[in-house]
């Protein structure tokens, strides 16, 4: 693992922030992915006889919010539950464009709930994405009320950690036991001033972590990212 080195967390912040919005429009996160987190928790709660994912989910790292109404479409949607809808979703979120993605989601997502339930939250850096279920800040400092509130994690920005034991701690921190955490990162990339943290692998991400594994993939993720999941104890 490599990683870029600031002068101070002010730069690293605006680093962030200008990062941000310049893909500000931009997300990675596909409905064929999530359909298939799903489909392999419920089978690892079924194998270990826990109950199925009923509380809260955070997303970091989030810009616009696409993947916080994505998430609570398919998590949370009674749409979502049918194959026909799943394979329809599929087939439908073939852009990159974040706003694209909300409003597929918010179709897919009738009955799924809304941003005032508190069932899925976003966090993000850059003050351009206030919603009212996106909190504007850094992933690595979280809110004080947060402690074990969230049953899943998800971020595909862990490579903008400016300091990874210090993000693992937050986020462990704000997990509930039994939590599920799951991370996605590109393979093989430089640390940069915008992207501090580079050249991670699954089994490096296994040795900062130290947390049982769920699953781990570095093929099946459709924006190339690879994956992994963990679970809190």
């Amino acid at each position: 693992m490599k990683q870029y080195r600031y002068k101070n967390r002010e730069e690293y912040i605006d680093a962030q922030v200008v990062r941000s919005r310049n893909k500000f429009g931009y997300c990675k996160v596909y409905f064929t992915d999530l359909v298939r987190y799903k489909r392999l928790l419920s089978l690892h709660q079924t194998r270990q006889q826990q109950p199925s994912i009923s509380g809260a989910i955070l997303c970091l790292g989030v810009r616009s919010g696409a993947e916080v109404d994505m998430f609570r479409a398919t998590f949370y949607g009674p749409l979502m539950r049918l194959h026909t809808m799943q394979e329809i979703a599929r087939r439908a979120d073939r852009s990159k464009h974040g706003e694209e993605k909300i409003r597929l989601a918010k179709r897919l997502g009738i009955g799924s709930g809304n941003p005032h339930d508190g069932r899925v939250w976003g966090v993000e850096i850059n003050p351009d994405a206030a919603r009212e279920d996106i909190h504007v800040g850094s992933f690595d400092d979280l809110p004080k009320e947060w402690t074990g509130k969230f049953q899943l994690l998800y971020s595909n920005s862990f490579d903008h950690s400016v300091d990874p034991q210090r993000t693992i701690s937050e986020w462990k921190r704000v997990a509930a036991p039994g939590a599920y955490i799951m991370i996605g990162f590109a393979p093989g990339t430089d640390a940069s001033h915008t992207d501090p943290l580079g050249g991670m692998t699954i089994t490096q991400m296994i040795e900062l972590w130290q947390l049982p594994v769920v699953f781990a993939s570095e093929t099946l993720n459709r924006g190339g990212y690879h994956e992994i999941c963990f679970q809190m104890s």
